[in-house]
């Protein structure tokens, strides 16, 4: 007797995909030996939305309701999951997985301490046949696989390089800020911090990760760690790099700061689990479980 494949449904909760990426994304996660669902509005546009907010919110909802659904993969970034976070369901079918990154940041904040959820930040769907790399895509089979990943090499940039060990949080700096000060905000206790950005002046960084300190978002963590801000300008002729700047504003808390970590907005997207235990030792950072 053939076993049932399990279901991926795949909504657009922000900004439109590309169609492309979409159906090449499809097959490939049939390859897989998954069954692949699309949202009924996965193909709307609406301003700068895959659809109006009340359109989102639904395809989100029945993909979080529906028990046959096992995987929730997020189409693609851009802007509008904080449309969405007042609308999430009191019950979700568990248990959950749910894929995106970026936008996604505040769907994670939001669903957080809901039980028998697997919130991973990874590659958005529309993204995984045509922008990111075969790594990126044997580490998101992996992850969904179960199997046991290798630790990643890390920069140590400040406080004392000493082991740390802590659930992991974060995600995209300025959606981070953009929920600071509501219900869904940022809560960092206990955890290590992995932080990314995109098209973002140093400036706006800046104001986005003090916003997130003044708000207590940042209070109680143990380590920051810097993924990738790409295309994040500063200053021409600045006598400082971005980096330097990103230690200037976490610096206070006297915790360690490491760069260096492959998420974000380029090829190499690698895959963690939002909630989960991670361990940094010798400036290498391993995801526990």
């Amino acid at each position: 007797m053939e076993s049932r494949r399990k279901v991926v449904g795949v909504v657009a909760p922000a900004g439109v995909p590309d169609p492309e990426g979409i159906a090449r994304g499809i097959a490939l996660v049939e390859s897989w030996g998954f069954e692949v669902r699309a949202g009924a509005h996965l193909g709307s546009r609406y301003r700068y939305f895959a659809g109006t907010a009340e359109e989102r919110a639904d395809d989100l909802r029945r993909a979080l309701m529906d028990p046959s659904i096992e995987i929730v993969w997020l189409a693609r970034g851009g802007f509008g999951c904080a449309h969405l976070l007042e609308h999430l369901p009191d019950e979700i079918a568990t248990p959950k997985t749910i894929i995106g990154f970026s936008d996604a940041t505040s769907l994670f904040c939001a669903l957080a301490d809901r039980p028998g959820l697997r919130l991973l930040h990874g590659p958005t769907f529309h993204s995984l046949a045509t922008k990111v790399d075969d790594a990126t895509r044997a580490d998101i089979r992996a992850v969904l696989s179960g199997d046991e990943r290798a630790a990643l090499s890390l920069r140590h940039l400040s406080g004392a390089p000493g082991a740390v060990r802590g659930r992991l949080c974060g995600g995209n700096v300025t959606v981070l800020a953009s929920v600071a000060g509501t219900r869904w905000s940022l809560r960092s206790r206990d955890a290590i911090v992995l932080l990314e950005d995109v098209t973002e002046f140093g400036y706006r960084l800046d104001r986005s990760l003090t916003q997130l300190r003044l708000s207590g978002a940042f209070d109680g963590a143990r380590a920051f760690v810097l993924g990738q801000f790409t295309r994040c300008p500063i200053p021409d002729g600045a006598d400082f790099t971005l980096e330097q700047m990103l230690v200037d504003v976490l610096g206070g808390f006297g915790l360690p700061i490491y760069s260096g970590l492959p998420i974000g907005h380029e090829h190499r997207n690698i895959t963690w689990q939002y909630g989960n235990q991670a361990a940094i030792e010798n400036s290498a950072i391993r995801f526990v479980a």
